[in-house]
């Protein structure tokens, strides 16, 4: 019975021990900064804060998580994955971490496997925004705006001000044929020239090309500070065989978005 006693107050202890681990407020604010460094894209610095967290305490999974997010970020897929791996070994309920691991088999090109991953992430944190807006495109991307428009607008339900969701939804909305709907989302979700320019890019999309180069001249007109409608504006005219109008001008150089 002694022996017993005293393994239970060690277990206690230990238990006790690790709890206060996890509470240090030193590592809650170095976590915290980690973090905020993520959140404003400063990548190489997230990583080694988090990295160092890591090292520290190799089951401190959300450092291990956030480690994996700057690493993929940075490009070493395979580095990531292991950490999220690692991850869901210690927690298969890990929603963030399904998220996250989605977007490194997108990356590696495992379409199915991704796609798998978003949908758990999705099930297991219904309120997440992100989870249901990289399903949501997902599926869009795959040539199935039909399964990703009910998801897109049971989330905007929960979120109406998230622009991602709403402007994804609107390409759902223009794959399935609705434009009129596809506008309607696309003017809530940016400002008067950017939801031209998206309305441009899926008419584009859907091959109507007169309509895109009407709507990509007049989002370029209406902010000049915007290049992708003028590169799209003199993507369409050049299909079209137009000349290109004064709001293209500059524009030849820049980056193409991508319809």
């Amino acid at each position: 019975m002694r022996a017993r006693a005293a393994a239970c107050l060690l277990a206690a202890a230990l238990a006790a021990g690790c709890a206060a681990r996890r509470a240090d407020p030193a590592v809650e604010v170095r976590r915290a900064l980690a973090e905020r460094l993520a959140a404003r894209g400063d990548w190489g610095a997230a990583f080694e804060a988090a990295d160092a967290l890591v090292r520290e305490d190799p089951a401190d999974r959300r450092a291990r998580l956030l480690r994996a997010q700057a690493l993929r970020h940075g490009g070493a897929l395979a580095e990531a994955e292991a950490d999220l791996d690692r991850v869901l070994r210690a927690d298969a309920g890990d929603a963030a971490a399904h998220g996250e691991l989605a977007l490194v088999c997108e990356e590696t090109r495992r379409p199915e496997e991704a796609l798998r991953h978003h949908r758990e992430a999705a099930r297991l944190d219904p309120e997440s925004a992100r989870a249901a807006n990289n399903l949501g495109f997902a599926l869009l991307a795959r040539g199935r705006p039909a399964e990703a428009v009910p998801i897109l607008e049971a989330a905007l339900q929960r979120h109406p001000a998230d622009a991602r969701l709403r402007n994804n939804l609107g390409f759902a909305y223009a794959a399935g044929g609705d434009f009129t709907r596809a506008a309607r989302q696309f003017a809530l979700g940016g400002t008067p020239a950017q939801a031209r320019h998206n309305l441009g890019v899926a008419y584009e999309r859907g091959q109507n090309l007169e309509r895109a180069y009407d709507l990509y001249l007049e989002a370029a007109k209406l902010d000049t500070g915007l290049h992708l409608p003028r590169t799209n504006l003199v993507h369409v005219a050049r299909q079209l065989g137009r000349p290109l109008p004064p709001e293209a001008a500059g524009a030849g150089e820049l980056t193409r978005g991508a319809p």
